[in-house]
């Protein structure tokens, strides 16, 4: 479960609510306890309870459709933000994902709408993510 606090629009959640089982679905508007999501099939502004949404881990197929780059043989992927920023995700089984900006660790990050918060944060701009 997600709380609604750790959401902001254009942020993408899991949910089983849908027919079409653990459907990923955008945030379009926030609430205290809900959330309106777009559905990819175009249904018209579902709405999902905290506690029907659940936060995607990330992966090496979602880092590589964000853009990132695998920068190692260790599952390593980094996003070059500029040339002095850029965010690293390593994704290695004995250690939970963390992002490294100029090689210091700054933050563990394991799902989805963490990262897109993140790369908001630093930017301004919205993570470009192929779902």
């Amino acid at each position: 479960m997600i709380q609604a606090n750790e959401l902001r629009v254009g942020n993408y959640v899991a949910s089983d609510h849908f027919k079409d089982r653990d459907v990923i679905v955008k945030v379009r508007l926030i609430g205290q306890e809900q959330a309106i999501v777009e559905h990819p099939n175009g249904l018209t502004e579902p709405m999902l309870y905290q506690c029907e949404m659940r936060a995607i881990k990330l992966t090496e197929e979602i880092l590589l459709n964000c853009g990132f780059e695998d920068v190692s043989t260790y599952k390593d992927f980094r996003l070059v933000i500029n040339e002095d920023l850029y965010i690293e995700v390593s994704l290695r089984k004995n250690i939970n994902a963390y992002v490294s900006i100029f090689d210091i660790d700054i933050l563990n990050v394991i799902y989805l709408h963490q990262l897109q918060n993140l790369y908001f944060a630093l930017t301004g701009k919205e993570l470009e993510v192929k779902i």
